[in-house]
Formats: C-alpha cells, sequence, structure tokens
C-alpha cells in the first residue's frame, strides 16, 4: 500500500513540475502566444506595412531647401501628387517660361514669315515669269510682221532671253533659299524643343511628388529648413497593412501560408478574417528567459497575417491585435 502511494505520489510531483515548467515559458515569452485547451493558438502582435512603406526624398538638382510644404500629418496622398517644392523651383519655372517663349517665337517665324509671306512671294515670281514668258511670244509674233532690220530683231530676242533666264534664276535661288531657310528653322526648332524638355526637367527635379497611394504617417522636414538624408515624410499604403505577430517556434509546424486566423484588435470587439501571408521560415528573436535565471532561452518567429478576401483591416499603424490561429 505504502508503495502505491509513493508511486501516485511521484506522477503528482512531476504533474506539477510540468505544470510550473510550462507556466515558465509563458513568462519567458511575455504571454506573446498560448495555446487554448480547445486547440486555437492565440498571439499578440501589432499592424505594420513594411512592403507598403516609402520614404519620399528630394532631388538633390532641385535643391536642398524645402521651400513650401504641401501635406500634414495623416493627410491622404495620390501617386503623382506634388507634396513639396524645393529651393530651386522659382529659377526653374522662370527658365521654363523663357524657354516656352523662344520656341513659340520660332515657330511663329517659320509659320507666319517662312511658310507665309516667302511661300507667296515665290509665287509672285513665278506668276511674273509666266507673264514674261507669254508677253516674249506676242512680242515675237510682232517682231515677226515688223519691218525692223534682222540684226535689231536678233538683239531684241536676245535681250529678252536673257531676262526670261535670269527670273528663272532668281526663282530657282528664292526656293533654295526658302528650302535652307526651312531646314535651319527645324533644326532650331527641334533644339528649342529639347532645351524646353530639359527646363521643364530641371522644373521638374525642384517637384517632390508622392510615388504612391497612401497616407503621411510621418512628416520628417519641415518648410524653410535643410532636408536631411533622412528624407521629407513617409508614406504608407494601407492597402497593404498587415498584422505580425509573435509565437513560439514550437508552433512552428502549424503555421502554414493561407492556414486562417481571426483578428481582433485592441478597443474593439469586431472579429476579422485573416490568413497567414507568408510560412515564417526561421527564428526572428531569441529572448532569455527570466523564470529560469536565464539557463535556457524561447526562440521566437514573426507571423505575417493579411486580412481575408472582403476584409480590410482598420487603417492604424502599430495598433495591438490578438491572432487567434483556427
Amino acid at each position: 500500500m505504502k508503495r502505491v502511494m509513493t508511486g501516485t505520489v511521484a506522477v503528482v510531483a512531476v504533474a506539477v513540475a510540468a505544470a510550473w515548467i510550462a507556466r515558465s515559458q509563458q513568462a519567458a515569452n511575455g504571454s506573446t502566444s498560448a495555446l487554448q485547451a480547445n486547440g486555437a493558438l492565440i498571439a499578440r502582435g501589432y499592424t505594420e506595412a513594411p512592403a507598403g512603406t516609402v520614404v519620399v526624398a528630394n532631388d538633390p538638382l532641385g535643391g536642398e531647401v524645402l521651400k513650401e510644404l504641401r501635406i500634414k500629418d495623416g493627410q491622404a496622398v495620390k501617386r503623382g501628387e506634388i507634396i513639396a517644392v524645393m529651393a530651386n523651383y522659382p529659377t526653374a519655372d522662370v527658365s521654363v517660361k523663357i524657354a516656352e517663349n523662344n520656341l513659340r517665337k520660332a515657330e511663329r517665324t517659320r509659320d507666319t514669315v517662312l511658310k507665309g509671306t516667302r511661300v507667296v512671294d515665290i509665287q509672285l515670281e513665278e506668276d511674273a515669269l509666266k507673264s514674261a514668258i507669254e508677253n516674249e511670244r506676242l512680242a515675237t509674233m510682232l517682231r515677226d510682221r515688223s519691218g525692223k532690220p534682222p540684226e535689231e530683231k536678233e538683239l531684241e530676242v536676245w535681250l529678252a532671253e536673257q531676262s526670261i533666264k535670269n527670273q528663272r534664276a532668281s526663282l530657282e535661288l528664292s526656293k533654295r533659299r526658302l528650302a535652307i531657310e526651312l531646314e535651319q528653322s527645324a533644326v532650331n526648332i527641334v533644339r528649342l524643343k529639347a532645351a524646353l524638355d530639359q527646363a521643364i526637367t530641371f522644373r521638374e527635379d525642384a517637384l517632390v511628388r508622392s510615388p504612391i497611394d497612401g497616407v503621411v504617417t510621418q512628416i520628417i522636414s519641415r518648410q524653410g529648413e535643410l532636408v536631411s538624408s533622412l528624407g521629407i515624410a513617409k508614406v504608407v499604403d494601407m492597402k497593404q497593412l498587415r498584422v505580425f505577430a509573435t509565437v513560439d517556434e514550437l508552433h512552428l509546424p502549424r503555421l502554414t501560408a493561407g492556414a486562417p486566423v481571426e483578428v481582433t484588435f485592441r478597443g474593439s470587439p469586431t472579429v476579422y478574417r485573416g490568413k497567414i501571408a507568408i510560412a515564417p521560415m526561421m527564428v526572428k528573436r531569441e529572448k532569455r528567459s527570466e523564470a529560469d535565471l536565464g539557463v535556457a532561452n524561447v526562440r521566437q518567429i514573426e507571423v505575417e497575417i493579411q486580412a481575408g478576401d472582403g476584409v480590410t483591416f482598420p487603417e492604424m499603424l502599430g495598433r495591438e491585435a490578438r491572432v487567434t490561429f483556427l
């Protein structure tokens, strides 16, 4: 009888020791995850969006001083929206206007003078040449009927031919000159367009635009300040919001991509459906247990949770969440 009681006491002692060890492990883990009696694993996490977070910086060619800041904390911005203007913008804007004016002047000269007045002048020269040819035909008929000496007739014919020849040469010269000037004008317009494009590029360098649709979560530089290497502002695409929960390494086998979870956020009873986005592949950090005086280590992994189909997490960074792995 004593042996049976001794064995029972030993079993109870082992059970108590096991429970104490389990409690110590949970305390060492800071209560980040716990396995419930129904088999559900519960862990604590926080909302983050690392894949959708960008730090917006200025282009050094646009200036280093922040002239104008057009955003504030919590403001929603669109892709391509101007969020800041740098110090070089006024000068660059004037350069663009000068380049636009030079281009308009060159195009106006080409269209008004070269393709307008000069073309009309050439047409008048052509009409004058045709008239001269017709007049010479009439003069030839009259000359044949006249009683002038042959020498005088030959001289008149020679003079008429030289006059028509000179008119033809003048017309061809005018056409060649117009063609050359049109070609030069085309080259000049191409050059002025390139200068305008370059001026627009310099002006664009002085404008800081948001690279994504998102929300301004942090303003790093203020108006009138010299922009540091940290950038101007941080913009987050809230559509890529995730919950990152910390779980003991011993639960790694059940954490597969696509596995369903339920998420609740601190201060709200609403339950959101979610799923494991990526199966964790390695231990994120190692924490030394205080319960056993630092003898053992608790290895933890970080699980990325995304919202289920048709579900949207509340758009708030750093919000504490409770994740139940089903």
